[in-house]
């Protein structure tokens, strides 16, 4: 059996040429896919457009069939648009069984060569990622023909042989591609290897036909270990994705044990590794088309699947990002940005609530105010987590730049809540030493903190919408700072004049000088998140 190592020499090439290859697509399209899912309508036909489109820039339905799972845990995405897009990845991954059927085994090394010279010796990204491209393109052609040379004295192996055959058996058939596709988690890769097979002599179509449709069970395996620890509906995307498969193999297997079908598809073309890719497009474009009108039954199937509604907790538990998904780099992206605003939230509800403690003291609310402390800090370390985590990763520098300003963003929206915790921390110091405020100063705070407030607002739905005013923005900003220098003097001549006690002018001072820590610290997510779309 010296095949064997040479066999797993020639699959550990061809994978690691897939891999190269889909992660040099993703790098070059880079945000533009995640701003593509994003901006998808409701419109199911274009949803599957979409999600052909972009898996076939990806060369992989398991990074799109991610994506969606991402999206919908997100909130990005609903679980109806998210079915369409899967649709849509598993017509669109069968460009990559096309490809395989070229036969460019003599080039293929000249390909790859290209590449790595492009990889090693480019300067701009963009060519290091065509580099890249050309580069997995050819290792795994070059995988497939040495496979393919390994493969071809098991011809007279009567137990290999035997093996195959077993496929013929619709439900045998089945078992075996699902397994090897979930073992591998791509059935682009098991179609390469089946057409390779076939191309050797040691299988035939009638063999290869279940095999294939087993593929499609298989490839769910990546949706479902993505869906975990996600959502309910994230969850139903990969009850979907299963169902919708499933469906394909038994009304294909059905129509094969009652219909010449296997025959008819044989008669597309004598070419066997052709038949292989056909039959995979064929599948996945008919189950699509039978199944498309029933969306609605397949969501209303994985809601009583995974039961029950998810609630919206503002306690400490992410809501948008899924650790388990962290090497995902492109659903993290948007994800982080719905995390971070929701944490911007939080923080301005703690800055009202702590600035009326000030004019108003309540102990349940100081209480409070330190819970939501608490959140704010454990959002702040788990957004940094998974930023780490991804930005680690290969990334565009779209993305290496988006990520490292949505750090320092978190970054400064945990020092607002410190800010917010520290003038609760004043108001619980005026009421624990009996110290009031004169009704000059509330009125004063009352006046600033308004300003303050329609920053954090101009702020916060600029993030939400994309679209910063900073004119506006630094208008408020200069009209704080301005306020804060007048009541600051006005308080000194309170104080001179001995209207007001030393201790709570000292207290008072020291409150506007956090809250023009809290004007620096919005300025700066307003200009950072800024920057990235420069």
């Amino acid at each position: 059996m010296t095949q064997i190592p040479l066999i797993l020499g020639g699959l550990a090439l061809f994978l690691y040429g897939m891999d190269q290859m889909s992660k040099g697509l993703e790098l070059l399209a880079g945000n533009k896919l995640q701003g593509i899912l994003e901006k998808l309508t409701s419109n199911k036909l274009i949803g599957v457009l979409i999600g052909a489109i972009v898996t076939a820039l990806v060369q992989s339905s398991s990074a799109t069939t991610v994506m969606a799972v991402g999206f919908v845990n997100s909130k990005i995405l609903t679980l109806t648009q998210a079915i369409h897009i899967i649709m849509g990845a598993n017509i669109g991954t069968t460009v990559t069984g096309l490809l395989l059927t070229l036969d460019i085994d003599l080039i293929a090394p000249i390909i790859a060569f290209v590449g790595m010279l492009m990889m090693q010796f480019s300067k701009r990204r963009k060519h290091k990622y065509i580099g890249t491209i050309l580069f997995g393109f050819g290792v795994l052609f070059m995988g497939m023909n040495i496979m393919g040379s390994a493969v071809r004295p098991l011809a007279d192996q009567p137990a290999f042989t035997d093996l195959l055959a077993q496929a013929t058996n619709p439900l045998v058939g089945i078992v075996m591609g699902a397994l090897f596709t979930a073992l591998i988690q791509s059935s682009s890769a098991t179609t390469g290897i089946l057409i390779t097979l076939a191309n050797s002599g040691l299988l035939d179509f009638g063999s290869a036909f279940y095999l294939v449709l087993g593929t499609n069970i298989g490839t769910c395996i990546t949706s479902v270990l993505a869906s975990m620890g996600a959502n309910r509906n994230a969850r139903r995307v990969a009850v979907s994705h299963v169902s919708f498969n499933a469906i394909g193999t038994i009304v294909f297997t059905i129509v094969s044990i009652l219909l010449p079908l296997v025959p008819w598809i044989e008669s597309w073309t004598p070419n066997i590794a052709q038949q292989v890719a056909f039959l995979h497009v064929f599948f996945n474009l008919s189950t699509t088309i039978i199944l498309l009108p029933f969306t609605k039954m397949l969501v209303s199937f994985s809601k009583q699947v995974i039961k029950g509604e998810d609630k919206e907790d503002l306690g400490k538990k992410l809501m948008y990002l899924n650790p388990n998904m962290t090497q995902e780099t492109i659903p993290t992206i948007a994800a982080i940005k719905q995390e971070s605003l929701r944490m911007l939230d939080i923080t301005q509800e703690n800055f009202r609530a702590s600035v009326n403690n000030m004019i108003d003291f309540n102990e349940d609310k100081s209480a409070e105010i330190e819970y939501n402390e608490e959140v704010i800090d454990y959002l702040n370390t788990e957004i940094t987590k998974v930023s780490v985590k991804t930005i680690t990763n290969n990334l565009s520098k779209t993305q290496y730049k988006q990520l490292s300003y949505f750090l320092k963003i978190a970054s400064n929206i945990e020092r607002l809540g410190d800010y917010a915790y520290n003038i609760n921390s004043l108001s619980n110091d005026l009421y624990n030493h009996r110290v009031n405020l004169s009704d000059e100063a509330k009125q004063e705070i009352t006046t600033t903190i308004a300003e303050v407030n329609h920053l954090f607002d101009e702020v916060i739905i600029s993030l939400r919408d994309d679209d910063f005013d900073m004119k506006k923005i630094r208008t408020y900003a200069i009209k704080i700072s301005d306020l804060v220098e007048k009541h600051r003097d006005n308080s000194l001549y309170r104080l001179k004049e001995g209207i007001a006690e030393a201790e709570s002018g000292l207290i008072y001072d020291k409150f506007y000088a956090y809250v023009m820590r809290v004007r620096d610290h919005l300025l700066n997510v307003a200009n950072q998140y800024a920057t990235i779309y420069e």
